[in-house]
Protein backbone atom coordinates (compact mmCIF):
# COMPACT_ATOMS: atom_id res chain seq x y z
CA UNK A 1 0.00 0.00 0.00
CA UNK A 2 1.22 3.38 -0.67
CA UNK A 3 0.31 6.44 1.73
CA UNK A 4 1.05 9.62 -0.63
CA UNK A 5 0.93 12.73 1.59
CA UNK A 6 2.22 10.66 4.55
CA UNK A 7 4.87 12.33 6.83
CA UNK A 8 7.30 9.77 9.07
CA UNK A 9 7.31 11.66 12.60
CA UNK A 10 9.63 8.76 13.95
CA UNK A 11 11.13 5.18 14.27
CA UNK A 12 10.68 2.90 17.18
CA UNK A 13 13.55 0.58 17.57
CA UNK A 14 14.17 -2.09 20.67
CA UNK A 15 16.91 -4.12 21.63
CA UNK A 16 18.63 -2.88 18.36
CA UNK A 17 15.82 -3.95 16.05
CA UNK A 18 13.02 -2.00 14.47
CA UNK A 19 9.62 -2.13 15.55
CA UNK A 20 7.79 0.53 14.38
CA UNK A 21 7.15 3.63 12.01
CA UNK A 22 5.65 6.69 13.33
CA UNK A 23 3.75 8.66 11.24
CA UNK A 24 0.99 11.76 10.87
CA UNK A 25 -1.62 8.94 10.16
CA UNK A 26 -0.53 6.53 12.73
CA UNK A 27 1.65 4.10 13.56
CA UNK A 28 2.85 0.72 11.13
CA UNK A 29 4.10 -1.67 12.77
CA UNK A 30 7.02 -3.77 10.63
CA UNK A 31 9.86 -5.12 10.97
CA UNK A 32 11.70 -3.91 7.73
CA UNK A 33 12.18 -0.36 7.20
CA UNK A 34 14.00 0.69 3.93
CA UNK A 35 15.54 4.93 4.05
CA UNK A 36 15.58 5.72 0.11
CA UNK A 37 14.82 9.24 0.70
CA UNK A 38 17.33 11.18 -0.83
CA UNK A 39 18.57 14.45 0.28
CA UNK A 40 15.99 14.02 3.19
CA UNK A 41 17.28 10.78 4.04
CA UNK A 42 19.49 12.11 6.93
CA UNK A 43 16.78 12.89 9.41
CA UNK A 44 15.25 9.60 8.36
CA UNK A 45 18.38 7.73 9.62
CA UNK A 46 18.69 9.54 12.61
CA UNK A 47 15.43 9.16 14.01
CA UNK A 48 16.33 5.48 14.03
CA UNK A 49 19.85 6.28 15.64
CA UNK A 50 22.12 5.73 13.21
CA UNK A 51 24.04 8.04 11.12
CA UNK A 52 25.85 7.78 7.88
CA UNK A 53 28.21 10.11 6.09
CA UNK A 54 26.18 12.05 4.16
CA UNK A 55 24.61 15.62 3.06
CA UNK A 56 22.20 17.60 1.13
CA UNK A 57 23.70 19.48 -1.89
CA UNK A 58 21.54 22.00 -3.87
CA UNK A 59 21.48 21.38 -7.59
CA UNK A 60 20.12 23.90 -10.18
CA UNK A 61 18.57 23.18 -13.55
CA UNK A 62 17.43 25.58 -16.39
CA UNK A 63 15.17 24.92 -19.78
CA UNK A 64 15.25 27.03 -22.76
CA UNK A 65 12.56 28.05 -25.16
CA UNK A 66 11.85 25.13 -28.07
CA UNK A 67 13.72 25.36 -31.45
CA UNK A 68 14.19 22.72 -33.90
CA UNK A 69 16.42 20.03 -33.62
CA UNK A 70 20.29 21.01 -33.25
CA UNK A 71 21.83 18.90 -31.35
CA UNK A 72 21.68 14.75 -31.08
CA UNK A 73 23.56 13.48 -27.96
CA UNK A 74 23.89 15.03 -24.38
CA UNK A 75 27.44 16.85 -24.41
CA UNK A 76 29.04 16.83 -21.02
CA UNK A 77 31.93 18.80 -20.13
CA UNK A 78 33.26 17.53 -16.94
CA UNK A 79 36.38 20.02 -17.19
CA UNK A 80 33.79 23.09 -17.66
CA UNK A 81 31.83 21.31 -15.42
CA UNK A 82 27.78 21.71 -17.49
CA UNK A 83 25.51 18.69 -18.91
CA UNK A 84 23.69 20.09 -21.85
CA UNK A 85 21.06 18.29 -23.65
CA UNK A 86 17.63 18.93 -26.20
CA UNK A 87 14.39 17.48 -25.20
CA UNK A 88 12.67 15.92 -27.84
CA UNK A 89 10.05 18.66 -28.44
CA UNK A 90 13.18 21.25 -28.98
CA UNK A 91 13.97 22.72 -25.14
CA UNK A 92 17.36 22.67 -24.30
CA UNK A 93 18.14 21.41 -20.47
CA UNK A 94 21.37 22.16 -18.27
CA UNK A 95 22.95 22.16 -15.09
CA UNK A 96 26.06 22.43 -13.22
CA UNK A 97 27.51 21.68 -10.11
CA UNK A 98 29.00 23.95 -7.40
CA UNK A 99 30.95 22.70 -4.38
CA UNK A 100 29.88 25.73 -2.68
CA UNK A 101 25.98 25.42 -2.84
CA UNK A 102 24.52 25.25 0.47
CA UNK A 103 23.54 21.71 2.60
CA UNK A 104 20.68 22.85 4.22
CA UNK A 105 18.32 21.72 2.33
CA UNK A 106 17.85 25.36 0.30
CA UNK A 107 15.82 24.02 -3.37
CA UNK A 108 15.33 27.79 -4.20
CA UNK A 109 16.57 28.92 -7.49
CA UNK A 110 19.38 31.52 -7.69
CA UNK A 111 20.44 34.35 -10.20
CA UNK A 112 23.82 33.09 -9.83
CA UNK A 113 23.20 29.85 -11.44
CA UNK A 114 21.52 31.35 -14.70
CA UNK A 115 24.85 33.84 -14.93
CA UNK A 116 27.20 31.15 -14.72
CA UNK A 117 25.15 28.76 -16.41
CA UNK A 118 24.53 31.02 -19.53
CA UNK A 119 28.36 31.98 -19.42
CA UNK A 120 29.17 28.59 -19.48
CA UNK A 121 27.07 26.64 -21.97
CA UNK A 122 27.74 29.69 -24.54
CA UNK A 123 31.43 28.68 -24.69
CA UNK A 124 30.66 25.13 -25.69
CA UNK A 125 27.15 25.89 -27.73
CA UNK A 126 27.41 29.33 -28.97
CA UNK A 127 23.96 28.85 -30.68
CA UNK A 128 22.43 28.05 -27.74
CA UNK A 129 23.48 31.44 -25.75
CA UNK A 130 21.08 33.64 -28.03
CA UNK A 131 17.72 31.28 -26.96
CA UNK A 132 15.08 32.36 -24.32
CA UNK A 133 15.24 30.77 -20.77
CA UNK A 134 11.68 30.14 -19.52
CA UNK A 135 12.29 28.43 -16.31
CA UNK A 136 14.72 26.69 -13.33
CA UNK A 137 14.59 24.96 -10.37
CA UNK A 138 16.46 23.11 -8.32
CA UNK A 139 16.43 19.93 -6.15
CA UNK A 140 18.96 18.04 -3.48
CA UNK A 141 21.57 15.34 -4.12
CA UNK A 142 22.10 12.91 -1.43
CA UNK A 143 25.96 13.05 -1.85
CA UNK A 144 28.03 10.08 -0.18
CA UNK A 145 31.89 10.29 0.66
CA UNK A 146 32.96 8.17 -2.88
CA UNK A 147 29.89 9.79 -4.74
CA UNK A 148 28.49 6.04 -5.08
CA UNK A 149 25.08 4.76 -3.97
CA UNK A 150 24.60 3.15 -0.13
CA UNK A 151 22.96 -0.24 -0.39
CA UNK A 152 22.27 -2.46 2.14
CA UNK A 153 21.43 -3.02 6.17
CA UNK A 154 22.59 -0.97 8.34
CA UNK A 155 24.94 -1.86 10.61
CA UNK A 156 24.18 -1.75 14.31
CA UNK A 157 19.97 -2.03 13.58
CA UNK A 158 18.20 -5.00 12.42
CA UNK A 159 16.06 -4.33 9.96
CA UNK A 160 17.35 -0.90 8.58
CA UNK A 161 18.23 -0.85 4.76
CA UNK A 162 19.24 1.72 2.69
CA UNK A 163 19.02 2.84 -0.68
CA UNK A 164 20.59 6.38 -1.29
CA UNK A 165 23.85 9.03 -1.30
CA UNK A 166 23.66 8.42 -5.42
CA UNK A 167 25.13 11.96 -5.75
CA UNK A 168 23.31 12.67 -8.58
CA UNK A 169 22.51 9.15 -10.37
CA UNK A 170 19.94 7.80 -8.87
CA UNK A 171 17.00 8.20 -11.18
CA UNK A 172 19.31 5.90 -13.57
CA UNK A 173 20.15 3.56 -10.84
CA UNK A 174 15.97 3.33 -10.15
CA UNK A 175 15.39 0.18 -12.03
CA UNK A 176 18.17 -1.95 -10.44
CA UNK A 177 17.94 -0.39 -6.84
CA UNK A 178 14.53 -1.66 -6.57
CA UNK A 179 15.26 -5.29 -7.49
CA UNK A 180 18.76 -5.30 -5.14
CA UNK A 181 16.86 -3.82 -2.22
CA UNK A 182 14.00 -6.12 -2.84
CA UNK A 183 16.36 -9.29 -2.92
CA UNK A 184 18.39 -8.47 -0.32
CA UNK A 185 15.15 -7.85 2.19
CA UNK A 186 13.42 -11.09 1.00
CA UNK A 187 16.77 -12.80 1.52
CA UNK A 188 16.66 -14.09 -1.92
CA UNK A 189 19.89 -15.07 -4.16
CA UNK A 190 21.76 -11.60 -5.73
CA UNK A 191 20.94 -10.43 -9.43
CA UNK A 192 24.12 -8.07 -8.46
CA UNK A 193 26.80 -8.22 -5.69
CA UNK A 194 26.02 -5.25 -4.24
CA UNK A 195 28.36 -5.79 -0.74
CA UNK A 196 30.83 -3.28 -2.02
CA UNK A 197 28.55 -0.44 -1.33
CA UNK A 198 27.45 -1.54 1.90
CA UNK A 199 27.95 1.28 4.45
CA UNK A 200 30.62 -0.79 6.07
CA UNK A 201 33.22 0.57 3.50
CA UNK A 202 33.07 4.51 5.48
CA UNK A 203 35.12 2.04 8.39
CA UNK A 204 36.84 0.03 6.33
CA UNK A 205 38.33 2.15 3.69
CA UNK A 206 37.42 0.65 0.72
CA UNK A 207 35.52 3.50 -0.91
CA UNK A 208 34.55 3.23 -4.61
CA UNK A 209 35.47 6.74 -5.98
CA UNK A 210 32.88 8.18 -8.66
CA UNK A 211 34.85 10.70 -10.75
CA UNK A 212 31.78 11.03 -13.33
CA UNK A 213 29.58 13.45 -11.08
CA UNK A 214 28.00 16.71 -12.93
Amino acid sequence: EIYDFTEVTGIEVCSGKIRSVKTSRGDISTEKVLIAAGGYSAPLIAMAGEELPIYCERHQILVTEPVEPMQDPMVMGFSLNLYVQQSPHGSFIMGRSDSSEPRDGNVRSSWRFLDEMAKTVSLVLPKVAKLRAVRQWAGLYCMSPDRQPIYGPAEDTEGLYYALGFSGHGFMFGPVTGIAMAELILGLTPTLDITPLYCKRFKTGELCEEPAVV
